[in-house]
């Protein structure tokens, strides 16, 4: 099933192309039109236009939510040894702010014990550096919060946001999110080709490293040497 997906995403528009060669030859037998040349170019517009014009709408919702949320913003710095990350997947993918984004220790919400949280801490460099071990805590300690959210409250549009939250105060210090467009409903016809981001590592590298790195460049900066 993987494969036919991957197989459709790549070559979904030439349905389009089947779509106009097979209106193309029902125009030409249609009685009404006979003798009438262009039913080629009556075939295009009938296929594509309908198709462009509910992408571009379905799209305008897209580069609204790009417009708010994708660009990333820091308003305040600090420096942090560790944080609490208020994630989903954060058992899963939150090696990454160790190895990634150079905490020595996260903690994250057990997924055994409801209620109880766990420390994910970085071997020392005279040990196993690469090594991960675990401890389950009975409270957070950290002060500063990676909270990512991957709600979906857009009908053709999803967002990821990460937000850096000082928990003393509840300060919002930084604020990023990345956009997805599918191509609403006419995914099924333009496959990979009607999909966009934002940030893209393609269209703006800053701006996707940024919003990657989010948690380093607001909480690591001064102590990895990083430029403002």
């Amino acid at each position: 099933m993987m494969l036919i997906g991957l197989i459709w995403a790549d070559f979904a528009p030439l349905s389009l192309l089947f779509a106009i060669v097979a209106f193309t030859w029902a125009l030409r037998r249609a009685r009404f039109l006979v003798g009438v040349r262009g039913t080629g170019w009556i075939a295009v517009a009938v296929v594509l236009l309908p198709v462009g014009g509910i992408w571009l709408w379905q799209r305008a919702e897209f580069a609204s939510v790009c417009e708010r949320e994708g660009k990333p913003v820091i308003y305040r710095k600090a420096d942090a040894d560790g944080v609490f990350l208020n994630s989903g997947t954060a058992n899963s993918f939150g090696t990454r702010y160790l190895y990634d984004e150079g905490f020595a220790w996260i903690e994250a919400p057990s997924i055994y014990k409801l209620g109880d949280w766990v420390r994910y801490q970085q071997g020392s460099a005279a040990e196993n550096k690469d090594a991960i071990t675990s401890t389950e805590i009975r409270a957070t300690t950290a002060r500063y919060e990676v909270r990512e959210d991957f709600s979906q409250p857009f009908a053709h549009t999803g967002l990821s946001q990460t937000k850096i939250i000082d928990r003393t105060t509840s300060e919002v210090m930084a604020k990023a999110g990345s956009a997805t467009y599918s191509g609403g409903a006419m995914k099924w016809v333009l496959g990979a080709w009607g999909t966009r981001k934002c940030p893209s590592a393609m269209m703006s590298s800053d701006d996707f490293t940024a919003f990657y790195h989010l948690a380093r460049n607001t909480l690591r900066g001064s102590k990895l040497n990083l430029k403002p």
